[in-house]
């Protein structure tokens, strides 16, 4: 029953992350959980959930807007969290500030190659080539970093379309994403699957629930039953 719970809620976090751009459905898989010192197998374990991110590629949908980047492949942009070091999202709608800093919807810095992604703000649109290379009037400039992680799993879901690494886990330069500008990546999610996986959650807990009742009234009924003297 606690992990049908788990499930729901991760099936609830889907549902919300529907209008954020770039965001992973949180996919949900059953393992054992076996209890520390039990000395019979049975009833020492319980399922559990393991949650992971889906690799399925979001629609790219064209914007028309300069600073809109979408990505195509399993990479992530790198962006600096507000109480220090990196956070990562796939969402690529990003503007420029008055001091031509890169930042994304929410205020975060842009990672580029070499820190901080500043650009001139006099100097027109930007141009992004498909690795992430930035130029003004045909002039090379910062260059927007990518990251891959292997294992989907090692990212934990923050908020929205941000996730930070898990311990020990690490992000490497990307070699099989490319950027296209003026687009933007749909959240990979569907509705309708995700409200069948949220009826089949509170089916299944409904299911454990009737199962566990059965229990305890025969349980009663035992108690009751061994505990009436003879006549």
């Amino acid at each position: 029953m606690t992990a049908n719970l788990a499930w729901n809620d991760l099936v609830a976090q889907n549902l919300s992350g529907q209008a954020s751009p770039g965001y992973r459905a949180q996919v949900a898989g059953f393992e054992e959980f076996r209890i520390p010192g039990a000395q019979s197998r049975l009833g020492s374990a319980y399922p559990t959930i393991k949650p992971g991110l889906s690799r399925e590629q979001g629609t790219l949908q064209a914007t028309g807007n300069s600073t809109d980047l979408g990505l195509d492949g399993p990479g992530y942009f790198a962006v600096e969290a507000p109480g220090g070091g990196r956070i990562y999202t796939r969402d690529g709608q990003f503007r420029v500030d008055r001091m031509g800093t890169l930042l994304s919807k929410d205020g975060y810095p842009v990672v580029g190659a070499n820190g901080r992604i500043v650009v001139d703000p006099a100097a027109g649109p930007i141009a992004v080539g498909p690795r992430g290379e930035i130029s003004q009037g045909g002039i090379p400039g910062a260059q927007i970093q990518l990251y891959e992680v292997a294992d989907p799993s090692q990212l934990q879901h923050l908020s929205g379309s941000f996730y930070r690494l898990a311990p020990g886990a690490r992000a490497v330069p990307a070699t099989q994403t490319t950027l296209q500008q003026g687009f933007l990546e749909g959240a990979n999610t569907s509705p309708v699957v995700e409200m069948g996986q949220m009826l089949m959650a509170m089916r299944h807990f409904e299911a454990n629930q009737r199962a566990l009742q059965i229990a305890d009234d025969r349980m009663a009924r035992s108690i009751q039953e061994l505990g009436t003297p003879p006549q």
